[in-house]
């Protein structure tokens, strides 16, 4: 008795139905970490108003950036802090992240503040990461909090404002504050401003990397016979 004829044609079947709702929840999920990551009303001097909220931003264009976001942040005219500009970028590799952080900083035409990086204000304090001068080693993006946030200072003087670009991974931030008309900046704000907006683009960085598409792989995938 011959055996029944099998048909050697095979199916692939994913594993996982559902996996662009799957990619939608992550994509929502990953907003909302992004949105999050922004300085808060507690973080600011008393009396300091938002009047542009992140997600107010154009949406990226060219597929550049993954998510992108504008706070704008004002106080009284003559206040110590007038205004805040807090601008994040989440990009789809550290590579691309450095390549901005490298564009917003431009050509060089003021020095940096000698000895910021190793000013023990911007060092390592608790679980938030350690702050180093913008260099060419690109930082660790071996999971949460790890590694080193880079900082480069743009700009600061008490009377003229302080402007700072930190990167951590894909997450790049820029923050410019601006005293008020006859005021100089709080001693310490920028210091502490830069330790807290570490500690949230590491968060974000590594809530980037948890939530990223999973890879492609041959496990994921069932071959059958075909009926």
């Amino acid at each position: 008795m011959g055996l029944p004829a099998v048909s050697c044609a095979h199916t692939l079947v994913r594993m996982g139905g559902g996996d662009e709702e799957g990619d939608r929840t992550r994509a929502d999920r990953l907003r909302a970490v992004f949105l999050a990551a922004f300085l808060d009303a507690a973080a600011l001097p008393p009396g300091m108003c938002q009047i542009r909220p992140p997600d107010a931003a154009a949406p990226p264009s060219g597929g550049r950036t993954v998510h992108q976001g504008q706070a704008i942040w004002l106080g009284a005219p003559d206040a110590e802090l007038y205004r805040l500009d807090d601008t994040r970028w989440l990009l789809p590799s550290p590579r691309r992240a450095g390549e901005l952080a490298r564009e917003l900083l431009g050509p060089p035409t003021t020095p940096p503040l000698a000895g910021t990086a190793d000013d023990p204000l911007w060092l390592r304090g608790g679980d938030g990461p350690a702050v180093a001068g913008l260099g060419d080693a690109g930082p660790s993006t071996g999971g949460r909090g790890s590694g080193q946030v880079r900082l480069h200072v743009v700009r600061d003087t008490p009377s003229a404002g302080h402007v700072s670009v930190l990167q951590f991974g894909p997450v790049v931030a820029r923050i410019q504050a601006v005293p008020g008309e006859g005021s100089a900046l709080p001693d310490g704000l920028a210091a502490d401003l830069g330790r807290l907006v570490a500690r949230q683009i590491s968060a974000l960085s590594g809530a980037a990397l948890e939530l990223r598409r999973p890879a492609w792989h041959p496990a994921r995938w069932l071959s059958r016979p075909g009926r």
